[in-house]
């Protein structure tokens, strides 16, 4: 009797305060004679929303606010209860204050929210509004009031769809520190500092993620004051210059300010990653200090390197030490030319020059703390380039190194960092044939990192390096035996694989795995080239066999093979080319459906292809582009 009677009072001072409020106001104006009864009750399934406004159009704009408002506060709180408060990041020190600091973050990214977007009054299941008169100030305002449908099949839809938004701002988070480690030019680092201060807006001050991409934005930036350029003077009137981030050569599309202080005629090019500047020096005496300035933006700031330079130079010995384990270059090293007693400290590229050197035999002596000291023979010629490159060996390692002999080149030679000084036929430069779309370029010269990129290989089962090559340098040697393989971190082609090409000059042609890309758990991969019965064989889906190319048997030489796929008006093609010819073209069911995460090139395949027994060099990628015939043929003959 009590509760009922609490229960009768309660709805009385209800109504009396409902009447109270009435009083004040006359309505003038209403969508229907009566208000209807949902206006002041709750119903399952349904929000029921009330707001004011000056007009009739601000009075819906205000309900459709508190609509989405509402809406983002009951998935918030719903988050929140089903997430038992494993917030550490959260400061706040009570359970209760740590419930609402979490809450307000969930609900700023769920505002977010494609659905949050969708909301409209036209969804409304019903409407009621009226316009008001208040007879103690003698304004007029407008009542509206909205029946919208919200059920709890739809809250669950949004939490899930909230819980795939959140994981993916997780992994785009993830991918900004994963490419600290591989920006490969300064206008990538000024672009994802552009795009973590657009990123930045997808968190709520109290989200410790908004701190994260503060501090990630930092350290972009703090990447610029870490660029370096090193540089060597190749010959008179010649000078090469190198970016280099953490020991990495990087790129920039701009143009170097070069000033000297008696050179003229200076110009600059980019040949690969290198920086070639030619200039005249008849104004120039050794006697005085010569120098280029050469001057770059990073940012807000230049970066500055002042280049040394002889009227002439006669370069006798180069080539670059590097980490047995890991094939990274191994900066500062200190070499001892014997006998002569000349010293040289390599660049962060790991690169040594010695300059004016007398004929004669000559060994390099290379010392490095947490290394073995090595030693390598090289012989010097009169008006000839020696490569004698040092591969030192970390302490405590078992492994022995033998040196490989040292390579003489005829001049005239252009010196690259990283690469080898290879004899070129004029008219010659592999990596500046078809540029254009070229995602990746190996060389193998002892190292698995590309040349136009910051791509790194990692070898699995210890690929062997050879000198056996089609352009006189390293090639890689991968066997059946101890299943080697090389693994890149990094999808190489652009997925759905529509459109790509892919070419590499290779000796040996057993059965099995050549290159593919892989989809990690799927146990897929696809792309995928495979060699069957002495025949390519190519699959660029997971739920297919493949075709087989036809072609003349390959004997064992190198031979020049390029993989080229194009789509055009929704047909997918496939051309194999061999020494630069096309030889046959295949039509393909349909592309990768799904993204890949890894490319891998030879060893056993994560579908089930046996390893392979062949010698790969001069691979390159291009990640997005079908190339032609012609340029096909263009690389062919740069690299043969």
């Amino acid at each position: 009797m009590r509760r009922i009677i609490t229960i009768l009072l309660f709805a009385m001072t209800a109504a009396v305060a409902a009447y109270a409020q009435k009083a004040q106001y006359k309505v003038e104006e209403s969508s229907a004679k009566k208000m209807p009864e949902w206006v002041l009750s709750t119903e399952k399934d349904y929000l029921i929303v009330t707001a004011t406004g000056g007009d009739i159009e601000d009075a819906k704009a205000a309900v459709l606010e508190s609509v989405k408002r509402q809406i983002a506060q009951s998935i918030a709180t719903r988050i929140v209860a089903e997430s038992n408060l494993q917030t550490s990041a959260f400061e706040s020190g009570d359970s209760f204050s740590k419930s609402q600091s979490l809450e307000t973050s969930v609900m700023s990214r769920t505002a977010k929210l494609p659905f949050i977007g969708e909301i409209s009054l036209s969804k409304a299941a019903d409407y009621y509004w009226e316009r008001r008169y208040y007879r103690s100030t003698g304004r007029y305002d407008y009542f509206y009031a909205v029946k919208y449908p919200f059920s709890d099949f739809e809250m669950r839809q949004l939490v899930t769809d909230y819980q795939l938004y959140d994981k993916e701002l997780n992994e785009r988070l993830a991918k900004f520190e994963t490419d600290l480690d591989f920006v490969s030019s300064i206008e990538e680092i000024g672009e994802n500092i552009n795009n973590l201060r657009v990123f930045l807006n997808e968190f709520d001050v109290q989200d410790p993620r908004y701190n994260q991409v503060q501090i990630l934005s930092n350290r972009y930036r703090e990447l610029y004051d870490q660029i370096t350029i090193d540089w060597f003077q190749e010959k008179k009137g010649i000078v090469v210059a190198n970016l280099t981030l953490g020991g990495r050569g990087i790129s920039t599309s701009q143009r170097p300010v070069l000033r000297s202080n008696c050179a003229s005629q200076i110009t600059s090019s980019f040949e690969g990653n290198a920086l070639v500047i030619r200039y005249n020096d008849d104004n120039c005496y050794d006697e005085d200090e010569n120098y280029i300035d050469l001057r770059l933006k990073a940012g807000n700031k230049y970066i500055s390197e002042r280049i040394f330079f002889k009227s002439t130079v006669d370069i006798s010995l180069t080539g670059i030490v590097s980490d047995a384990a890991t094939g990274e270059p191994v900066a500062y090293a200190r070499l001892t030319l014997i006998p002569s007693g000349k010293t040289a400290t390599t660049g962060r590229n790991g690169m040594f020059v010695y300059n004016d050197l007398s004929s004669g035999n000559y060994s390099i002596q290379a010392v490095k703390a947490g290394y073995k000291t090595v030693e390598v023979p090289a012989s010097v010629m009169s008006g000839s380039t020696v490569r004698a490159d040092i591969v030192m060996t970390p302490d405590g390692s078992a492994d022995t190194y033998t040196p490989p002999a040292p390579v003489t080149v005829e001049k005239p030679v252009t010196v690259q960092t990283e690469q080898p000084v290879v004899k070129q036929e004029p008219g010659k430069d592999p990596i500046n044939t078809v540029r254009n779309g070229l995602a990746a370029y190996f060389r193998f010269n002892g190292t698995t990192r590309s040349e136009v990129s910051a791509i790194q290989g990692t070898p699995v089962n210890g690929p062997q390096y050879t000198v056996d090559s089609p352009d006189g340098t390293k090639a890689i040697a991968l066997s059946s035996l101890d299943l080697s393989q090389i693994s890149f971190p990094k999808p190489m082609i652009a997925y759905p694989a529509r459109n790509y090409s892919i070419s590499f000059w290779m000796k040996g042609y057993s059965n099995g795995h050549v290159w593919s890309m892989a989809c990690g758990d799927y146990r897929f991969n696809y792309p995928k080239l495979t060699i069957k019965e002495g025949q390519f064989y190519i699959n660029n889906r997971f739920d297919y066999n493949g075709s087989s190319f036809t072609h003349p048997q390959l004997d064992y030489n190198w031979h020049f093979i390029a993989i080229v796929v194009k789509t055009e008006n929704n047909e997918t093609t496939a051309g194999l080319y061999i020494d630069g010819v096309l030889v046959d073209s295949i039509s393909l069911a349909g592309s990768a459906s799904q993204p890949c995460t890894k490319f891998l090139l030879g060893g056993e395949s994560e579908s089930g292809d046996n390893a392979i027994d062949f010698y790969i060099d001069n691979l390159r990628i291009y990640s997005s582009r079908a190339l032609s015939d012609e340029e096909v043929a263009q690389i062919y003959m740069s690299e043969k």
